[in-house]
């Protein structure tokens, strides 16, 4: 159950603040002395000066957390620091692959690749001129006039002979 709360004592409402410099000490000697002969005197002010004597040492009572409690945050703050170095985006995962570090191994292993796909996809790549043209579906008349193209051939080396013959002709 609840204890009752006891009245606080009123001290006159012009000297409250003297009352707490004389607590504390900070009055000069004629001051001090009129306001002890007053609180000699006068009830409200003499429990007001009790009470200051009574709290104000609770004020500045030491608050330091037991040695428990720094341990628990410690050993808290540990757990939330890990979790959070676990806890990597994914922008930082790919940021941590182009680590200085790392660079030179992704370049060589990119020239690699790159020999590689030359190296052996070079059969596979080969131009228009190369690859025989099947479908003669698409072009009908390139299928029924190919005997002429065929001659327009021979006529075209025919033509690249005779210019070198002029040419070692007129050298000689």
């Amino acid at each position: 159950m609840a204890q009752p709360i006891e009245p606080r004592a009123t001290a006159c409402a012009d000297l409250e603040a003297d009352l707490v410099l004389l607590h504390y000490g900070d009055l000069d000697g004629s001051e001090s002395k009129r306001l002890q002969s007053h609180v000699a005197t006068c009830a409200g002010c003499s429990g007001y000066l009790k009470e200051l004597t009574a709290l104000m040492p609770l004020t500045v009572k030491n608050d330091t957390p037991p040695q428990e409690f720094w341990m628990d945050y410690s050993r808290e703050l540990r757990h939330k620091i890990d979790a959070a170095v676990e806890n990597k985006s994914w922008w930082q995962k790919i940021a941590a692959i182009c680590n200085p570090r790392y660079l030179p191994a992704l370049a060589a292993a990119a020239v690699v690749a790159l020999a590689l796909t030359f190296t052996l996809g070079g059969g596979s790549w080969s131009s228009k001129k190369d690859m025989p043209y099947d479908d003669f579906s698409a072009a009908p008349p390139v299928a029924e006039n190919l005997e002429f193209f065929r001659a327009m051939d021979v006529l075209d080396e025919l033509d690249l002979l005779e210019a070198m013959g002029n040419h070692a002709n007129d050298a000689a």
